[in-house]
């Protein structure tokens, strides 16, 4: 493919724009549980979903950068774009006939959903089994079983998934939701980003149709989209890091009183900006399939987390009780900084892979 879409006349708006105007008026609201569906189309609308399907470092760098500016003021929404940006990923990278009829519309945002990963990405780790099973029948695959976890989801919403055949081989393609063979569940509260559409989803013996294969072989796929899926996600930490320092930036009475603790907000900027760095470079090579490169992008994918952990315990200790009161913006950071930490792949599976690797 490689071909951005065409999007229509709303790309005259920014995601500067998008995020002055429309989300961060509706933060408190996400954080309470409201999905920014509204605030995510627009986004599409303004080409924030199509930046990376050409596969070119510059391409990838971007959508990192606009993910970035969303995850300033939201990590839930930034969370929500890196999803979408994951499925177009998917599609941008297939060569199955398939999803080249879907590819125009999740690209720009008229067709939202998730990437389905979290579980396939660990059992390729060995970390857990591959959670669903299909099989064969005429024009497609029956497939079940039970994913916990995917986000960006609603009715109608579609998301990639990985299930294994009775002969070993695994398949990737996109389902929708909302069916009655593919239903969703909301079965928990988190304590952060509680606004992103995430649920169980149940799939009960669901046909996939072959023009929903997104990879008809996905032990040979997965190399090919893994680096790109996890240097998207460091949009998300960096982001987040951003928009704490600024936050520190604002409190006047609370730096002066904090001046001597060990991470200004300058520091933080300073550290965000060596890490911009190595993500460019890290971009050039998302084509190499070796193992190698996969080791060093999720090196660097831990030190974005730790990074987002530690501005946010940073802005908590300058804050001072303030900070720990309920609503505070300080407490709302610190809540979404432990998600960048624990999404797919978390802190301790890339420090157990890095440590096999050795």
């Amino acid at each position: 493919m490689g071909v951005a879409p065409a999007i229509g006349p709303e790309t005259t708006r920014g995601v500067a724009d998008i995020v002055a105007v429309d989300l961060r008026p509706q933060i408190g609201a996400i954080d309470a549980g409201a999905y920014p569906e509204t605030v995510l189309r627009a986004l599409g609308a303004a080409g924030a979903f199509a930046h990376h399907t050409d596969g070119t470092a510059a391409g990838l760098l971007r959508a990192i950068e606009a993910m970035g500016e969303i995850a300033e003021a939201c990590l839930s929404t930034a969370f929500c774009t890196w999803c979408q940006d994951a499925l177009v990923w998917y599609l941008a990278r297939s060569d199955a006939p398939g999803p080249a009829g879907q590819f125009a519309a999740t690209a720009d945002g008229r067709h939202l959903g998730g990437t389905g990963l979290s579980n396939p990405m660990k059992a390729f780790s060995g970390i857990e089994p591959l959670a669903l099973s299909g099989t064969r029948v005429p024009g497609g695959y029956r497939v079940r079983g039970r994913l916990p976890w995917v986000s960006n989801l609603a009715p109608g919403h579609r998301f990639a998934a990985i299930f294994a055949l009775d002969d070993g081989r695994r398949v990737m393609a996109a389902l929708t939701t909302g069916t009655d063979t593919v239903g969703l569940a909301a079965n928990t509260r988190f304590v952060a980003l509680e606004g992103t559409g995430t649920y169980t989803v149940l799939i009960r013996d669901a046909f996939v149709s072959d023009d929903d294969v997104i990879a008809p072989d996905a032990a040979a796929f997965v190399p090919r989209i893994r680096n790109g899926f996890v240097l998207l996600q460091t949009g998300m930490g960096l982001g987040l890091a951003r928009g704490v320092a600024a936050l520190m930036r604002t409190d006047d009475r609370g730096r002066r009183q904090a001046a001597a603790l060990p991470l200004p907000p300058e520091a933080i900027e300073e550290r965000i900006a060596v890490l911009h760095e190595r993500i460019a470079v890290a971009a050039e090579r998302q084509a190499d399939p070796d193992r190698s490169t996969f080791l060093e992008i999720l090196r660097l994918r831990l030190d974005v987390s730790w990074l987002a952990l530690e501005s946010a315990q940073a802005a908590m200790l300058q804050f001072g009780a303030r900070g720990y009161q309920e609503g505070s913006e300080a407490f709302r950071r610190f809540r979404e900084a432990q998600f960048v930490s624990i999404v797919t792949p978390s802190a301790k599976h890339i420090t157990a892979e890095l440590a096999r690797s050795a």
